[in-house]
């Protein structure tokens, strides 16, 4: 097709330079809503293709395929019939819509490609009937049918060619795979030569993998030492089959075929999204251009293309020997590595088959049997138009699509690093993915040498989601127990020594900036107690302190995290997998979840089928319309998923006069009890609903209250809803017009805490202020009212026995008041609410509790111990909420046992009124 002046020159001049692009995703909404056309009318757009990981994100993630569904269920199809009535008419109408470029380019473009199921790959003879059955079911003359480059597909690649029906080989990995595959098409292409029959018309692309050449290269470079040649596997390994193609598809035997009308088999550069955030994300496509050649992009690989690519012509036909030379000689090799990659890639295609067939049954059976949709809702009537507005604003202003191209502007000023550095997490799965069988490997070592407890020393986003983990899956048996230490408290530090035997203890120091003061803290505490670098592993940022002291203190491991995923949106990235996969939870089932809700996520056609979107924009227009108090109710399998939500929507919101509240562990209640400024979302496993608990929304629906209810399978279902969260959050961010990323006002408790301590290392004491009379209490709650807040801040040892009796006084005080109350661990909240207590609406009140530790305990290396640093952290929140305006009141809770003395301050307010 004619390049038009709305054409994009990056695509167009890869495509000028003989690089062919081709999209790796099919979706229905892509091309029913008119998308793909447009990628080919302005993107140059050359091909799609497919694969069962591709097909389990689109039909999974997303609402487009439940019509199909429900018919195909209805006429009673099986779950495998039923992939492939989907996947075939998928393919259909894609390749419709691209059949003006196949015959605008003679045959030579304009494929859509469908995969023989992964299951087949050692199975030539049921692989060849399959394709067989592919190809006239589809009956499509652009289908590509992709057979796999093992040794069994490549004779079913000759007859296929043979029989002269296009072929995508895909799984190719090494030089010499490469090469049988070429010889099997061009074997095939002369039988039929032989036979007096036509060879032209018939096409062929090799799929040749690269990213992931190079995550497998560079771990073993790692292990070596040679870090200095990362990056180099990929593109060197690519080149070398660039060279093996010109020289199969020249001289005479070629010539021949030539002659005759035949095509070459073009090299199909596949796995070009970058799985290292250290790399551009382009480096796949820049340094592989050259005459022939097609790349098959993943949207957001697509999306960077176009925007700011420098694809270097003829970079493909680089001699890459010196590259190859200096990686055998550092150790690799090259031919383990790639024959590693071809059984792994089967093993990757045939479990997102496995996970396809099994959510399409379970669609099937909720269709059945008449199952709730995963998301419902009720919404009092008053609220729709505005927030059926905000939707159709989404929409107007290109949101889904200015999201995954990365675009600042939706959230503040162009260029801004706390926007435009901080999405890494939209695509973290992908490189999690990449690094999974290297960490779960990790884990059984610490396992299998006699580890029995993990400490995790960490706050914030480094400790809440491993905190969610530890306690939604339990322990785990035979997998060493998580213990999550994120409090200066002496006695929850004292607690946490008591129950674990250094000598067979791993030790994780977990932090993003490397320079929080309680995560130093206590891994000083805890060096002291054994100071051997083999008992601690870090997880931080490139170029952090934290980095530098592992490697200073020789600790086992340091996981470098992509830098561009903020704290509080790292759950799925080195900061919460990491201490899963130690305690032995899921780690797989939480990435497939995660890859369900980004394919969800990433609908750009219309934001009414993007859930996250809508999720998204409900909650922030409820907000603007006065209805800012998120009260999640979640089964008690997973109620420490309020804990991380907590951070996530609070930290993210919180600013600039307003935000969203979010109101976790508050005991359910009757509908009188609140007041107009709440919103409920219920998280509900539908496999082991909880009834009570059910009837009680029930009856909130009934009121007209708000509610939101959200599918949750237990704790595996994490990685889906964590996903979902991040993305909502992201979404509320651009309805509040504030800058999810950023938390201008937390510094600011940590200079007061600075300057409490300066007094007492001079000796001049904490300067704390008196306890609160019973006249204070009553100026603190008696007039409180929604959609005023009470926040209770306790400096206090966590215990079941303290939630219960904090509990209990939340619930006295909303009885009294309607109002809304929550309840945090200090300093966990500081770095969690604490961002809304100081930025969002002036309507918080907080009564701020502290005690007297039964022991207190020693920071090694420091002129103040750890009771010392607790109480000066209580006083400078205390000092900072009081700057800002807000009303603030102080309780010390006396004696041994703060939960008691919190039941007898639940006791006092009652009788103060």
């Amino acid at each position: 097709m004619e390049a038009t002046s709305r054409t994009n020159p990056r695509l167009a001049a890869l495509t000028a330079a003989g690089t062919s692009v081709w999209l790796d995703q099919v979706r229905r909404s892509l091309t029913r809503g008119g998308e793909l056309e447009r990628l080919v009318r302005e993107e140059s757009l050359r091909g799609e293709t497919s694969n069962p990981a591709i097909f389990n994100q689109a039909i999974l993630g997303s609402d487009d395929y439940d019509e199909q569904l429900e018919q195909l269920a209805a006429e009673g199809a099986s779950t495998r019939e039923i992939y492939q009535g989907i996947a075939i008419l998928d393919i259909q109408e894609a390749a419709d819509v691209l059949m003006g470029v196949y015959e605008e380019s003679d045959g030579h473009d304009g494929f859509i490609s469908l995969e023989v199921d992964p299951d087949l790959a050692f199975d030539t003879h049921r692989t060849i009937d399959q394709a067989r059955e592919y190809w006239e079911r589809v009956d499509r003359p652009n289908l590509m049918v992709k057979i796999p480059g093992t040794a069994e597909g490549f004779p079913a690649i000759e007859e296929m060619t043979y029989e002269g029906r296009n072929i995508n080989v895909t799984l190719l990995f090494g030089v010499e795979n490469y090469a049988r595959c070429a010889e099997a098409y061009v074997r095939g292409l002369e039988r039929r030569l032989d036979e007096g029959k036509p060879v032209q018309g018939i096409a062929s692309v090799a799929s040749f993998f690269v990213s992931r050449v190079d995550t497998e290269v560079d771990k073993r470079l790692a292990k070596l030492g040679r870090e200095d040649l990362r990056g180099r596997a990929g593109v060197a390994n690519a080149r070398a089959a660039y060279q093996r193609f010109k020289q199969i598809f020249s001289g005479e035997r070629w010539e021949r075929l030539a002659a005759a009308g035949a095509q070459v088999q073009r090299p199909l550069w596949a796995s070009t999204g970058v799985k290292d955030p250290a790399y551009p994300d382009t480096l796949y496509v820049d340094n592989l251009v050259a005459p022939h050649t097609v790349n098959t992009m993943p949207m957001a690989t697509l999306l960077a293309t176009g925007d700011h690519a420098e694809p270097k012509e003829g970079s493909a036909e680089i001699d890459p020997t010196d590259d190859l030379r200096a990686l055998t000689d550092a150790g690799i090799d090259l031919e383990d590595v790639t024959a590693k990659l071809l059984r792994d890639g089967v093993e990757k295609f045939v479990d997102p088959m496995e996970a396809l067939l099994a959510g399409i049954e379970e669609k099937r059976e909720a269709i059945v049997t008449r199952r709730p949709p995963t998301i419902s809702s009720s919404l009092p009537d008053h609220l729709e138009p505005a927030i059926r507005a905000r939707v159709d604003k989404a929409a107007s202003d290109d949101l889904v699509r200015r999201i995954w191209k990365k675009d600042d502007t939706l959230w503040g000023r162009a260029g801004a690093r706390e926007v435009a550095d901080r999405l890494g997490w939209l695509t973290v799965a992908g490189q999690m993915r990449e690094n999974v069988d290297d960490l779960l490997a990790f884990a059984r070592d610490v396992r299998d040498e006699g580890v029995t407890d993990v400490v995790l020393l960490g706050m914030g986003g480094s400790s809440l989601a491993p905190e969610v983990f530890r306690q939604s899956f339990g322990p785990q048996e035979g997998w060493p127990k998580l213990h999550v230490l994120d409090s200066t408290d002496p006695d929850w530090i004292r607690a946490v020594e008591d129950a674990t035997d250094p000598a067979r203890s791993l030790h994780i120091v977990s932090t993003k900036s490397g320079g929080t003061i309680e995560t130093i803290s206590l891994f000083e505490r805890f060096w002291a107690r054994r100071p051997e670098g083999d008992a601690f592993i870090a997880i931080t940022d490139p170029g952090s302190g934290v980095q530098r002291l592992a490697s200073e203190r020789a600790f086992r491991r340091t996981f470098l995290n992509d830098p561009d995923i903020g704290g509080r949106y790292s759950a799925l990235s080195y900061f919460g997998l990491v201490p899963a996969a130690l305690m032995g939870a899921d780690v797989r089932a939480l990435l497939d979840g995660s890859e369900i809700a980004e394919a969800a996520c990433s609908t750009f056609d219309r934001a009414t089928s993007n859930s996250g979107v809508w999720l998204g924009c409900t909650l922030g227009e409820l907000a603007l319309q006065g209805r800012d108090k998120l009260t999640l109710v979640v089964p008690d399998e997973l109620a420490a998923f309020g804990l991380w939500a907590e951070q996530l929507v609070a930290e993210s919101t919180g600013k600039q006069g307003r935000g969203i509240l979010p109101v976790a562990l508050e005991p359910l209640g009757a509908p009188e009890d609140y007041g107009p400024d709440r919103v409920f979302v219920q998280l509900r496993d539908p496999d082991a609903p909880d009834e009570q608990q059910d009837a009680k929304i029930q009856a909130l629906r009934v009121a007209d209250h708000p509610v939101i209810v959200l599918n949750a399978h237990g704790p595996k279902d994490l990685g889906r809803v964590f996903f979902f969260a991040e993305f909502a959050t992201a979404v509320i961010g651009w309805a509040l017009s504030i800058n999810p990323f950023d938390q201008p006002n937390v510094q600011e408790a940590k200079d007061n805490t600075k300057q409490v301590l300066d007094r007492v290392q001079s000796g001049a004491g904490l300067g704390e202020p008196q306890d609160a009379g019973d006249d204070e209490l009553r100026a603190l709650v008696g007039d409180l009212a929604p959609p005023g807040y009470l926040a209770i801040l306790g400096f206090l040892p966590a215990s079941d026995a303290l939630d219960a009796a904090a509990a209990q006084l939340r619930e006295t005080i909303r009885a009294a008041t309607k109002a809304v109350t929550t309840f945090g661990y200090g300093p966990r909240y500081l770095h969690s609410t604490g961002q809304l207590h100081k930025g969002g609406a002036a309507t918080g009140r907080f009564l701020v509790l502290v005690h007297d530790p039964r022991q207190d305990v020693e920071l090694p290396g420091a002129p103040y111990t750890f009771g010392q640093l607790e109480r000066a952290q209580a006083v400078g929140d205390l000092h900072t909420l009081q700057a800002h305006g807000r009303a603030v009141a102080k309780v010390t809770l006396r004696g041994d046992d703060p939960a008691a003395a919190l039941a007898g301050l639940t006791d006092r307010m009652r009788r103060i009124g």
